[in-house]
């Protein structure tokens, strides 16, 4: 049996904004004791607690080995695709930086693994974006602040009527926490992309557009398989978060569902007419030196 990495929001001394996150890791055999305390979900493992995966030099590939968690229920992610929004709390997040000068390409390949206790693994989807939660007071789309904010984005979105969550996987959005009541110290997650296992359409009377049209969520792979991949190209240093959940808009009920997410980086090379640039001036700058000292 494969084992499931949780989290919990204690923290560790500051280095970075995102080193504030620690992480505790539970096998197979502790995962039970995990189960035995799922009525504390509603608190401990409802706010966003994501998994670090690490810093990353923009300059160096690499690929991680797979981080592995789990998810309540299996339609968290396409939920935050739908008319009335999704909620943070049916997903697992991740959060990553990318540090150094340049860009690179990021791949993202998130796979369902059977969990510890016999329960399916997740059909899943995914979305990237800049920003990070905030690591000591555990944002959630239920804090009084949050929901302020959510009242506010939903009457600026035409159509928009009413919401179950903040959660959106098509576009920004912001929640905070339970210390934040006026919500002026968002934590603001910026899109940057997304995928999803499969194909899904949504019904008119779900459709984000609020046209009363069908509405096919857009970069499903089109394979129902419990595996999606993309590559995010061209991404610069920041501090970034992947929230991860079901897609089968279909699913009932909140079992636990295992995930594993895989992260690669490769830096984009310099173009050829910048080196040639570079080098052309580096070779000027020589040859003005030397003209100086003959004149000398």
């Amino acid at each position: 049996m494969e084992g499931l990495t949780m989290t919990q929001d204690t923290f560790m001394q500051l280095q970075t904004p995102r080193a504030l996150w620690v992480r505790f890791r539970i096998g197979a055999l502790a995962l039970p004791l995990v189960l035995a305390c799922s009525l504390m979900a509603t608190s401990a493992m409802a706010h966003v607690t994501p998994l670090d995966i690490g810093d990353f030099n923009l300059g160096t590939a690499v690929t991680t080995t797979e981080r592995n968690s789990a998810v309540e229920g299996d339609r968290g992610w396409i939920d935050g695709a739908d008319g009335d929004w999704g909620d943070t709390h049916d997903t697992a997040a991740y959060i990553f930086s990318l540090v150094g000068e340049g860009s690179a390409d990021v791949s993202l390949a998130v796979r369902g693994r059977t969990n510890a206790l016999g329960g399916s693994g997740l059909s899943p989807g995914f979305t990237l974006y800049q920003g990070l939660p905030d690591a000591g007071n555990g944002d959630h789309d239920h804090s009084i602040g949050s929901e302020l904010l959510r009242a506010a984005d939903c009457a600026a979105t035409p159509g928009c009527t009413t919401t179950e969550g903040s959660f959106r996987v098509m576009t920004n959005f912001r929640i905070t926490n339970d210390a934040d009541e006026t919500g002026t110290s968002a934590s603001i997650f910026t899109y940057v992309g997304h995928a999803y296992d499969g194909s899904v359409t949504l019904t008119g009377a779900n459709s984000p557009l609020y046209d009363n049209q069908p509405y096919l969520v857009p970069n499903g792979d089109g394979t129902l398989d419990r595996a999606v991949s993309t590559t995010f190209h061209n991404l610069t240093a920041g501090d970034y978060t992947v929230f991860v959940g079901g897609m089968n808009y279909a699913a009932v009920g909140f079992p636990l569902r295992g995930t594993g997410l895989t992260l690669s980086v490769t830096p984009v090379p310099v173009p050829a007419a910048v080196w040639l640039f570079g080098s052309g001036l580096a070779g000027l700058a020589g040859l003005a030196r030397r003209r100086m000292k003959t004149n000398l």
